[in-house]
């Protein structure tokens, strides 16, 4: 009889051990989901230089209240930035909380193409406790961007949501992130970066239209436009913090610097023909140079493609 009883002891707990292992396995493969919205009233501000943005936006969560309560569900974190943030309206029992959120996020530009970039204002959720065995995000098809929402300089673009999971260490996180394009109008950039070096480099090039005897004055013009244009340069990259590698204004400057000492070394050299008494031949150095402008120009604007 006791063998019996013994017997039905142990089988009762193996089912009990079954039965918990079911039940976590089931919590693991269904974990609670939450569904989470979106609308980004305005980008107050962008700072290029600190890698920030200032933005105003409206969060919500959308939940079952029989699977997560919404003291829960307030237990998240922006895990790009420390925002304020405020609840407008609260219904637990209908399983929807919604915040104001406005505040500066961080995230790391892209300098490559600086000034004809894009760069990608992000927004990043965490819940603080609960991974992703415990608790999904879900996007909300009514997230969107405000009609009127604007920033100075810039057009916004290609509003999106996601989802992710981030891992730290063994343990996953079920991540939501909303993202906005930042363009900088590529006419405008054209006329604040490009024309300007531009023309700077035009009027430098009238030294080749210059007689060979007025080396003085052809030598003169292309360093002072030299030195008015290495200090377009300082003044194109001081609104970004110093990169590690070059972007677009760096290559165009140094197509433009090659320029520069191409026309000073031709007018040194005119130079040193003029002082020799060798006049006839200082002309046809001249007229070659000029003829070999054009291929200089070509060379470096397919060096500038190539490295794109």
């Amino acid at each position: 009889m006791k063998k019996w009883v013994a017997i039905a002891i142990l089988s009762f707990t193996l089912l009990a051990l079954l039965a918990g292992n079911t039940a976590a396995r089931g919590a693991s493969v269904n974990p609670t989901r939450v569904e989470v919205g979106v609308w980004l009233v305005n980008v107050e501000k962008v700072d290029l230089s600190a890698n920030s943005y200032r933005l105003d936006f409206y969060l919500w969560f959308r939940f079952n209240p029989s699977e997560i309560s919404i003291d829960e569900i307030r237990n998240f974190e922006f895990i790009n930035g420390a925002p304020t943030k405020y609840e407008v309206k609260t219904d637990g029992a209908a399983g929807y909380l919604e915040y104001r959120v406005r505040g500066d996020f961080i995230n790391s530009f892209d300098f490559s193409n600086y000034q004809f970039e894009t760069h990608e204002l992000t927004v990043e959720i965490e819940h603080k406790t609960l991974d992703n065995s415990q608790l999904i995000f879900e996007g909300a098809v009514d997230s969107n961007i405000d009609p009127d929402a604007s920033v100075s300089g810039w057009t916004l673009e290609g509003f999106r949501t996601k989802t992710t999971g981030h891992s730290y260490g063994e343990d996953i996180y079920s991540r939501f992130i909303f993202s906005v394009d930042l363009n900088r109008p590529a006419l405008s950039s054209f006329i604040k970066s490009v024309l300007p070096v531009a023309i700077i480099t035009t009027i430098s090039l009238l030294a080749f239209f210059m007689s060979p005897q007025n080396f003085a004055q052809r030598i003169t013009l292309g360093v002072t436009t030299l030195m008015s244009a290495t200090t377009f340069h300082l003044s194109l990259i001081s609104g970004i913090p110093p990169t590690g590698y070059l972007t677009f204004a760096d290559r165009m400057m140094l197509s433009i610097y090659a320029i520069f000492l191409y026309n000073l070394a031709t007018s040194v050299y005119i130079m040193r023909l003029v002082d020799c008494k060798k006049s006839d031949e200082a002309i046809k150095v001249n007229m070659k140079a000029k003829r070999f402008l054009p291929v200089l120009i070509t060379i470096l604007v397919i060096i500038q493609i190539i490295l794109r």
